[in-house]
């Protein structure tokens, strides 16, 4: 049988893949994902009438569009997704090693607080290695949300907490995996599949699925912008040493492309950090260790904090749409409307 188009598309990238090596320890951890990923595609869900084969086929007949409504277009106030994991990568050159922030930490009690908070979505991790969770946990996150929706809301109705799935994903069969379970978005970090991005990106508009491009660097900034992403997270953590890099995000605030919708996240757990990102432009911010793991009251504090923040006014421009279809030119229907 054919190979499906996705997956030939991405084929045809693997000799610009083969000459790019992830930096640092990330090298190691994509190896290993490189082999998950081998594993994955065994299993008899990926057999050609399988879900996910057949996710990866034909091209989604509907399009999700849920983090990027969240998050608002130069909205005066920020937004906040929980990034929802039981540990995080430490880094250090040590594969496998990480930080435990909550080893008990429950999915469905953790978006719970996340829809107290009033947060704008959530990440929720699907890799056992790296984060503790799994697709099993993604599986929970999703339906959890949905049925938190009110009666009747449509999958992408804006009431229902929109879930991305979060992973070192490197391959389309996790975008299809993912997209199965019923993640609304994925997490592309640029730093393990920087070849492959484009071919990525296509994938998730083929399936219907919104991509939120992490970068670190100016040069994969530079790479997501050109290939098109237009959710951006900047990440002050380095993936390819597990430091932290404090004021990564506000250094590379200029060099952000102003048709993007841009977050900001890694260590973030105090006021002044939010204020200084926001000022420099960021629509909002990705909490995970100051939201889990620590004193519930500090969490209330900060999310408290942040909603409290004076409203700033954003670079917007009006734009014209028509009321209703109408077969007449726009400029001549009494319906069109400035906005």
């Amino acid at each position: 049988m054919a190979m499906p188009f996705i997956l030939l598309a991405l084929h045809l990238t693997a000799f610009a893949a083969a000459a790019y090596t992830p930096p640092g320890v990330l090298a190691s951890i994509v190896d290993a994902k490189r082999a998950e990923v081998e594993r994955m595609s065994k299993l008899p869900e990926n057999r050609e009438d399988g879900p996910w084969f057949l996710r990866l086929a034909y091209p989604s007949s509907s399009a999700s569009y849920a983090v990027g409504r969240a998050i608002g277009w130069k909205r005066e106030a920020p937004v906040v997704f929980a990034d929802v994991k039981r540990a995080s990568p430490a880094g250090k050159g040590n594969i496998g090693s990480t930080v435990s922030i909550d080893p008990r930490l429950d999915v469905e009690s953790a978006l719970a607080d996340a829809a107290k908070w009033n947060c704008a979505g959530a990440f929720v991790a699907s890799d056992i290695e790296s984060y503790g969770c799994s697709y099993r946990d993604l599986k929970a996150a999703c339906t959890f949300a949905r049925a938190r929706a009110p009666p009747g809301a449509a999958d992408d109705d804006e009431r229902v907490l929109p879930i991305v799935a979060k992973d070192l994903i490197i391959d389309p069969l996790q975008i299809s995996r993912a997209a199965c379970e019923g993640a609304k978005a994925v997490l592309l970090i640029a730093a393990a599949c920087l070849p492959d991005l484009p071919a990525l990106l296509d994938t998730c508009t083929l399936l219907g699925v919104e991509a939120v491009v992490e970068v670190h660097t100016p040069d994969e900034l530079t790479v997501a912008s050109e290939c098109g992403a237009s959710l951006i997270l900047v990440n002050e953590r380095d993936r390819a040493t597990g430091e932290l890099v404090v004021g990564q995000a506000a250094a590379m605030a200029p060099l952000l492309p102003p048709d993007c919708q841009c977050l900001a996240g890694g260590g973030i757990s105090r006021i002044d950090q939010v204020r200084t990102l926001r000022r420099a432009g960021y629509d909002g911010f990705v909490l995970g260790r100051a939201l889990f793991g620590g004193d519930p009251n500090d969490a209330d504090a900060l999310m408290t904090a942040i909603f409290e923040e004076p409203k700033l006014q954003r670079v917007s421009e009006p734009i014209s749409v028509p009321k209703r279809s109408s077969s007449k030119r726009y400029e001549d229907d009494p319906t069109w409307e400035k906005l």
